[in-house]
């Protein structure tokens, strides 16, 4: 147990400082498979040279990149097997009342996120084949799921004109998981813009939803980042 933990530790400087020397790191690194357990044993670790390394940090940006690599990875416009609008919409609204089922009536944990990722996956698929998607409109919706489906069509298609609404909509979503892709979308319209195209008043928005969150989380990353083009810190 002692090798593997150290073994995995090492795997992880490696990572981290792949220029650092550690004899046997080739060896080690083969030993972090069978470690998936790593963060349940230790809170982090301190690395001369490097500083703390906080395996629950590294695990959600792990989780967070993989959430937007599959997102990303299922991109289909309209020119890419179009269909009739009202078969289209069809998807959109069953796919919008299956989110709002899933988050209903399972309990909250890992399983129905993994769930909940995978509708969006499909979602952002779904609303590229709405010709005539009014995402502005659904951005006011009381319904969670048709909400989700706006970010997940402006996510995959930015509308830079509709960032205002879209900023408000997100600083406002009440349910976590939805936030958490509107927000990345409001990240996909901003890098579509120039930073002086972007309003002053979206920055300083993002600046008070940011002060208004007492921890560190998946959406708090996501605004440090949009706001750090800005050079905003």
């Amino acid at each position: 147990m002692v090798l593997t933990c150290v073994g995995a530790g090492l795997a992880v400087v490696h990572v981290l400082a792949p220029d650092l020397r550690i004899d046997g790191v080739t060896v080690m690194l083969l030993v972090v498979a069978v470690v998936p357990w790593l963060g349940e044993l230790f809170r982090s670790i301190e690395v001369p040279g490097i500083g703390r390394i906080e395996f629950r940090d590294i695990e959600r940006r792990i989780e967070a990149v993989q959430r937007t690599a599959n997102a990303a990875l299922v991109g289909d416009g309209p020119e890419g097997g179009a269909v009739d609008d009202t078969a289209a919409w069809d998807t959109v609204r069953d796919l919008a009342a299956e989110y709002v089922n899933v988050r209903l009536r399972q309990r909250s944990g890992p399983a129905r996120n993994h769930r909940m990722d995978q509708i969006f996956t499909r979602m952002v698929r779904a609303t590229q084949r709405v010709r005539e998607f009014d995402a502005g409109e659904l951005l006011g919706s009381e319904d969670a799921g048709l909400r989700l489906a706006a970010y997940a069509r402006l996510y995959a298609m930015p509308e830079p004109e509709r960032l205002d609404a879209l900023v408000d909509a997100a600083t406002g979503e009440p349910l976590p998981f939805s936030q958490y892709w509107a927000l990345q979308a409001v990240g996909r319209c901003v890098d579509d813009m120039a930073a002086e195209q972007v309003p002053l008043s979206v920055v300083r928005r993002l600046e008070e939803y940011r002060s208004g969150l007492f921890r560190a989380n998946d959406r708090k990353e996501i605004v440090d980042r949009v706001l750090a083009g800005f050079g905003r810190r």
